[in-house]
């Protein structure tokens, strides 16, 4: 990665926290926890008999996970990465309190295992897995597929930060009474600038392998340099151990499945294909194995243009995400992105070129040239691929949504320059990156030909 790294001053654009503002963070988090112990510590019985029963819920981090973070408060970061003393003082509070809600949170789950166990016998036969690299125009093209109810169930964002079914029982019909699912419509756990980019609505589907790394600390790996990021927000294989996060791939599955299952028991349709979205690409050759008749599909996009979106993104996200808005964290800086990116998308694209270059019938490539010029063909593709005929609504809707929310162009014009950097301007050699991934960028050229025949 140093090979494609150059030295340019690359400045920060916001101000360093104020004293009296991390010092109210920091007495607001000790409060707060405080206040969950209290509730936590009557649940931790039923808690320890639940875990010798069904075993440990997916959502709660192994052990060796919480020492691997309590030990990244005193071990990560080094003066470079311009990490203020009350971050650290903040996320060791922050893992603290992960750890309190353990007893709260598993209960939670037992619940589910409890009163509705008939769950895990939902036979789940056809999913279909977009698993896809940052910034490839993903979610948003789920969402459309989302919007198809007669044909495709899945999960929401919501669902995943509740993962409960009596949860949902209870307080959906409550919300709907009350009309809140209208005032969540366009609710979002991200600030104006990071929805332009991407809008996580919270009764919408989303990057799924994310929703789970909520339940594993994910969110807080951003603030502690780049090599605890590409450990704690990593979605490939490593052969280095200290980038290889073996403990949350492992619990992913077991978390994918059970919410899969969930999902489909809660809404009663099992003839309709889930939909699951995410950068999971650790994980795709055990769902493969684990769902003979599952589909994959990925848009792929040109990594050069994808990676300074990529940072551009993240960096969007420190800023006016849940880390800086709700927990008072100091946003990392462009040269840790730059290098978090870097680092985790390189090895990405050689695996995705890898997985979806297999010869089967089960895979499909969609490039992003073509998702974006042309939605209606885009969709048609997919639909075929999942042998389902398309809707006339779907086909109607596609064209609407071309000329309004899908164009691409209009969306960046709006971006602030704060958070619109080149590549150059972050100090990547742009010609060195694309021999890095000559074999991958013809790759995607060779999709995007042979669609044009196709």
């Amino acid at each position: 990665m140093d090979d494609l790294i150059e030295e340019v001053d690359i400045t920060d654009d916001h101000q360093q926290p104020k004293l009296i503002s991390a010092l109210m963070a920091i007495l607001f988090q000790c409060v707060t926890t405080l206040l969950w112990l209290a509730i936590s510590v009557p649940c931790l019985p039923l808690f320890v008999l639940g875990l010798f029963i069904w075993g440990l819920p997916p959502i709660i981090p192994a052990w060796s996970t919480f020492c691997k973070f309590f030990m990244a408060v005193f071990t990560e970061g080094e003066p470079k990465d311009n990490i203020p003393w009350t971050n650290w003082v903040l996320l060791f509070l922050l893992f603290f309190d992960v750890l309190i809600k353990v007893p709260i949170n598993g209960l939670c789950w037992y619940i589910d295992e409890f009163l509705y166990s008939s769950y895990h016998k939902v036979n789940i036969e056809e999913p279909v897995f977009m698993i896809t690299a940052h910034r490839s125009g993903s979610t948003q093209l789920c969402n459309y597929l989302q919007d198809d109810k007669e044909n495709f169930i899945a999960p929401t964002v919501a669902e995943a930060m509740f993962p409960y079914i009596w949860v949902w029982k209870i307080f959906a019909p409550i919300a709907l009474q009350l009309g809140l699912d209208k005032r969540l419509h366009n609710f979002s756990v991200f600030g104006p600038e990071s929805i332009k980019r991407h809008h996580s609505v919270i009764l919408k589907t989303d990057t799924w392998d994310s929703l789970a790394r909520f339940w594993h600390f994910g969110v807080f790996s951003l603030y502690l340099g780049s090599p605890f990021m590409c450990w704690g927000f990593s979605f490939i294989k490593s052969d280095n151990p200290k980038y290889h996060n073996g403990e949350f791939f492992q619990s992913f599955v077991h978390f994918t499945n059970c919410m899969m299952k969930k999902v489909m028991y809660y809404r009663g349709k099992p003839k309709q294909r889930i939909l699951i979205k995410g950068h999971f690409l650790l994980n795709a050759k055990i769902l493969e194995h684990q769902y003979p008749k599952s589909k994959f599909f990925a848009v792929v996009r040109n990594p050069v243009d994808r990676f300074c979106s990529c940072i551009n993104m993240v960096k969007a996200v420190a800023e006016d995400g849940p880390g800086n808005t709700q927990y008072g964290l100091f946003p990392a800086t462009w040269r840790v992105i730059r290098d978090y990116v870097i680092c985790t998308q390189i090895p990405y694209c050689e695996q995705e070129m890898l997985f979806y270059k297999e010869p089967a019938d089960n895979k499909f490539v969609i490039p992003f040239t073509m998702y974006v010029n042309n939605l209606s063909a885009t969709l048609q593709r997919i639909y075929s691929f999942c042998d389902i005929p398309i809707p006339d609504d779907v086909m109607s809707n596609a064209v609407r949504i071309q000329h309004t929310t899908h164009d691409y162009t209009r969306r960046r014009a709006n971006y602030d320059p704060k958070f619109n950097k080149s590549l150059v301007n972050l100090g990547v050699n742009e010609k060195k990156l694309r021999e890095r991934l000559r074999e991958y960028i013809e790759w995607i050229k060779s999709v995007e030909d042979y669609k044009k025949t196709d």
